[in-house]
């Protein structure tokens, strides 16, 4: 099993450290997320339709709703930095950038020395932080961030054409997945309510958001419960609910799933100790 080292989350989004294992099924963000990893053997990555390889001084880049999987864990243990950033971050990085662009230009990148340096100092400051999110290691993200997206970013995005359609049912289609996440639609009764059959549903979804109906809700969950995890005391049972799942093994093995690694297992790295006492006296009773 994977485990979550430390955790860091704040304006510029979310850092997670790891010490991984084992691969990850595939899964979606979001968000645009990159992959860095800092010590270990080489990984397999599908991003897409791409492969992409995950090693020292090397790192993976995943646009916002992209299909990706951790195809091979390499021997041994790896250390790797989960960057996630947040929309609204990203917005002011980039102006006015079109929603359709694709923000990260290619799916594997090999990183100067900068880059590293400022990984490596971010993974030792997160491990040894007395305190989840101190103002220091927020800098250091944020630092880090800024290089590589201005990096491996959009460069023209003004002459980007849109990839994906537009389409008002299926926006509605996802704002029912938003609003039924804890008691999940049928996707046949979804496709019913926007007025289309389901195997045009199923055409149209995809082309609109580069996912199937599945994956989408599947991503809905994860950012749901990785929310929760970091931010709420409540019973894990309670967030399985949340998350649709009528028992909470079900939501732990798909987490561990997307994942790699136990919520039990992230929320002792993210959730501030406080809170985290909380949780675990009201786990006791």
């Amino acid at each position: 099993m994977s485990r979550v080292l430390a955790v860091t989350q704040g304006h510029t989004g979310r850092a997670c450290l790891l010490e991984k294992l084992r691969p990850a099924g595939a899964h979606a963000h979001p968000v645009h997320h990159v992959m860095i990893e800092l010590d270990g053997a080489c990984h397999e990555y599908q991003v897409g339709d791409t492969s992409a390889i995950l090693a020292p001084r090397r790192a993976v880049l995943v646009n916002s709703h992209e299909l990706h999987a951790n195809l091979s864990v390499g021997q041994g243990k790896s250390t790797i930095l989960m960057l996630y950033f947040s929309p609204s971050w990203i917005e002011e990085q980039f102006p006015g950038l079109p929603s359709y662009v694709r923000f990260f230009r290619q799916n594997s990148v090999q990183l100067d020395a900068y880059a590293v340096g400022l990984a490596q100092r971010l993974a030792r400051h997160m491990l040894e932080a007395a305190e989840i999110n101190p103002p220091e290691i927020q800098a250091l993200f944020g630092e880090l961030a800024e290089h590589l997206c201005h990096q491996y970013g959009p460069t023209h995005p003004n002459r980007e054409r849109p990839a994906r359609s537009n389409d008002y049912r299926i926006r509605r289609a996802i704002a029912l997945m938003q609003e039924h996440l804890e008691e999940p639609l049928p996707t046949g009764t979804i496709a019913s309510r926007v007025g289309l059959s389901r195997s045009r549903f199923f055409e149209l979804f995809t082309a609109c958001t580069g996912l199937s109906p599945k994956h989408y809700v599947n991503m809905l969950r994860l950012q749901a419960a990785v929310q929760f995890l970091a931010d709420d005391p409540g019973p894990i049972a309670e967030l399985s609910q949340r998350c649709g799942f009528g028992a909470q093994s079900h939501f732990s093995k798909f987490f561990v799933d997307q994942q790699g690694f136990t919520p039990r297992d992230y929320r002792r790295a993210a959730l501030p100790v406080a809170q985290r006492a909380c949780a675990q006296a009201s786990a006791s009773f």
